[in-house]
């Protein structure tokens, strides 16, 4: 026990020690005249060269230094600074980077400082040349390996799980039978599809851990090796077999295309989309890949040849423009054919045939439109020149950012990482819904959306004329918002509730979000147990008889298919989902509904809530934005509130449905008390907040609209409100021709604050 405890005594004040050195007593910086580092050609950059201990300049310092374009610097001098510090001079007359860099000599040690500036990057080119059989060469390779099938094995890893996300050690068989990648899967306990991420490696022979952090964000993710052998070794095998059989494996087979080192790792990365489309619950429209140096050139490669790659981001790519050190500029890693001596040496055409296969450029000149990129590297950079990187973002013909971090060498700063990381979670978690919502926030930065229920099927004195709106008729546009109501659809009825057929709200539905409009569905189901309407309120067993193991739980599983698949028709002219706000299980809090307050338990309106979610989200759906919208209440605080609430990670809207139905001085005390609490809840929680229903029955007062409703909504950051349905018995929106209708228009049409189709197109 004594021995065991000094070595954790030991080992302890090792860790401790190593945590507390931090940086060097000695710095050198090469600090040049612009900030951004960027020239044109022809105009001189000016270095400021310092090297300080302890953050005062070191008189009598001896350096080296060399300057020049990157990897080929002429000048070359060593000279003694008297005052710590030294100014150069340079310039370039051609597209390319001017590097300094520094060396300074202290106490038998050598500390380094560096600088490459850019002399018009964006006009930087490749010089290696596409075969014409290129892309011929790759797809038949894809073709040949996958005859081979994928004989998956998965391991489940207990001790790297979480309670979000399941790690496994997975292998799947390569180009051919025995031949196999092997990595690490991480998916997110939660039921349900998901975008993906390929992560691949950079050179090097190591074990991997797994992007455990992605994936609890709702991402799939599998970080593969490449060399054939499992990830989750020792430390020690790798190191033998990168000190033995692997050392210099990026040169093996350099002169032969079939049997070049980076074949099957091409082929690897290939084979794994191939894993994760069959063997995950990947959902089919997000996948994007990344990595660094070696695993740069990787994501160019799966990029390039794979058109489920919707989105890549290369950091400083290696294995780019080969051939570009031939005419004496800097070449990428592993810098295949670069020589800076005099020496005589044999240029080997079939290398340099071959190389062109495996240049990163080649790949990078196949991605195509549908496919965004985020590229990021240094420009003090020595393995990967930046002179690559910036030729190689400029032959990209899609959509594409860089990002640039300018002071980094081979490595990354904490910065360029968090952007990194959550540049892939936008682009990978970004949906149909999330586009909405983002939408939904910059349009509520200019004020408020009108919307209306059922506004293109009827109003007062008119049903069913094609174009026509009562709001339209009333301000001349539309309303930006439309309301749809689904109840019916779960019997399988051909019209719903309000006897609106189903064909008529297919088609209405998409027509507004052709126009640019927005659009929301809710959805009143009729009684599963009792037969009776939503407003049946006879028994308190309803939501209990539906959940998983109740005696209506496979009815109401059949009803949530046809919601689906009605949901499932709704494609814009592309065939692609369009954007719909779903708001289910609406005035919970209410108990005239069978799923509200007095009729169920909190547990069991939740459990009810993710039942329904989670079987849209087990059909794929991404288009849904998702409202929770209980009725005024006058008394919210946070425990009540939350009682019910399904959660951050379920809702993306908060939503109140307000009606007057006693007195005005009532309904202006409740909203502005509820709209006070949800509007510091929305904010708190990064949720969006609406009037997702609201009015005053046959608006008795014609200037409810400006006088009442409006001044109390314009207090509050709402991105929309919509007025419940006009019909002759029972109207909350505007009458065209009469004096509410024409309050409303003064309300809300001549109003800066308030926005209609035209506005939000």
């Amino acid at each position: 026990m004594k021995r065991l405890l000094t070595i954790i005594f030991s080992l302890t004040a090792v860790l401790m020690l190593q945590a507390q050195i931090r940086g060097n007593s000695v710095v050198v910086t090469v600090e040049p005249d612009h900030a951004d580092w960027h020239y044109k050609t022809g105009e001189k950059v000016n270095f400021t060269v310092e090297v300080r201990q302890e953050g005062t300049l070191l008189k009598n310092v001896a350096i080296d230094y060399a300057m020049g374009p990157e990897m080929y610097q002429g000048i070359r001098k060593s000279v003694t600074l008297k005052d710590g510090s030294l100014k150069l001079q340079g310039t370039m007359a051609k597209p390319g980077f001017y590097r300094l860099d520094v060396t300074a000599h202290v106490n038998g040690k050598d500390y380094r400082g560096a600088c490459g500036a850019a002399f018009n990057p964006e006009k930087l080119q490749p010089s290696t040349v596409m075969p014409e059989d290129f892309e011929q060469f790759w797809q038949k390779s894809i073709q040949e390996a996958r005859k081979t099938d994928l004989n998956p094995t998965k391991r489940l890893l207990p001790e790297r799980c979480t309670k979000d996300v399941n790690v496994y050690e997975v292998s799947f068989n390569n180009e051919r039978w025995g031949s196999r990648t092997y990595g690490i899967l991480c998916v997110p306990v939660r039921e349900g599809k998901y975008p993906a991420l390929l992560r691949v490696p950079g050179a090097g022979v190591r074990p991997y851990g797994g992007d455990v952090y992605t994936a609890s964000q709702g991402v799939i993710t599998l970080e593969i090796g490449i060399h054939g052998i499992p990830v989750t070794m020792e430390q020690g095998v790798y190191d033998n077999l990168g000190n033995g059989a692997l050392q210099g494996y990026w040169e093996f087979n350099m002169d032969n295309r079939e049997k070049h080192y980076y074949h099957h790792v091409i082929m690897g990365c290939i084979r794994a989309m191939d894993y994760i489309e069959q063997y995950t619950p990947w959902d089919g429209q997000k996948a994007g890949v990344t990595g660094s140096s070696q695993g740069g050139f990787l994501t160019l490669v799966t990029a390039g040849l794979d058109k489920r790659i919707t989105c890549y981001a290369p950091v400083h790519a290696a294995l780019c423009d080969h051939t570009n050190s031939l005419k004496g500029a800097a070449c990428g890693w592993p810098h295949y054919f670069y020589r800076i001596d005099n020496g005589k040496w044999t240029i080997d055409n079939a290398k340099i045939t071959t190389s062109r296969y495996y240049d990163g450029v080649n790949f990078a000149r196949l991605i195509d439109e549908g496919q965004k990129g985020w590229f990021s590297f240094g420009y003090n950079d020595d393995v990967v020149p930046p002179t690559s990187a910036w030729a190689t973002y400029n032959i990209v013909k899609g959509p594409k950012e860089i990002k640039p971090y300018q002071a980094t060498w081979h490595f990354w700063h904490q910065e360029q990482w968090d952007t990194w990381e959550a540049w892939l979670l936008k682009e990978l978690k970004s949906t149909t819904a999330t586009e909405l919502a983002d939408r939904l926030q910059t349009l509520q930065q200019k004020g408020y959306m009108a919307g209306h229920q059922d506004d293109p099927f009827y109003g007062i004195g008119w049903a069913y004329e094609d174009g026509k709106s009562d709001v339209k008729l009333t301000v001349g546009d539309y309303p930006a918002v439309m309301g749809f109501e689904l109840g019916g659809i779960e019997m399988g009825d051909e019209k719903n509730l309000d006897s609106v057929p189903f064909t008529r709200i297919h088609d209405e539905l998409l027509a507004h979000v052709k126009r640019g409009g927005i659009v929301t569905i809710s959805w009143h189901p009729r009684n599963p147990l009792t037969g009776g309407t939503a407003w049946d309120v006879t028994n308190n067993k309803v939501v209990k008889s539906i959940l998983p193991g109740g005696v209506m739980a496979d009815k109401f599983k059949l009803w949530m298919t046809r919601v689906a698949d009605f949901i499932e028709s709704l494609k814009d002219e592309a065939g692609q989902p369009v954007p719909i706000i779903f708001r289910p299980w609406h005035e919970n809090n209410g108990s005239w509904f069978w799923w509200g307050q007095k009729l169920c338990t909190d547990s069991e309106f939740k459990a009810l809530w993710n039942l329904l979610q989670d079987y849209m989200n087990a059909r794929g759906f991404s288009n849904l934005l998702w409202s929770y919208s209980p009725n005024l209440d006058g008394g919210w605080t946070l425990e009540r509130f939350m009682q019910r609430y399904p959660g951050n990670d379920r809702v993306t809207l908060i939503g109140e449905d307000a009606y007057q139905w006693g007195t005005e001085q009532e309904f202006v005390l409740a909203l502005n008390s509820d709209l006070t609490f949800l509007a510091k809840f929305a904010k708190d929680n990064g949720k969006l907040l609406a009037m997702t229903e609201c009015g005053y029955k046959n608006t008795p007062d014609p200037t409810w609209f400006s006088r009442v409703l409006k001044p109390q909504m314009d207090r509050y950051p709402i991105c929309y409100f919509l007025l419940w349905r006009n019909y002759e018995k029972e109207w909350f929106g505007p009458v065209p021709n009469t004096p509410s209708g024409n309050d409303y228009a003064k309300a809300f049409k001549k109003s800066t604050n308030v926005m209609f189709l035209n506005d939000i197109k």
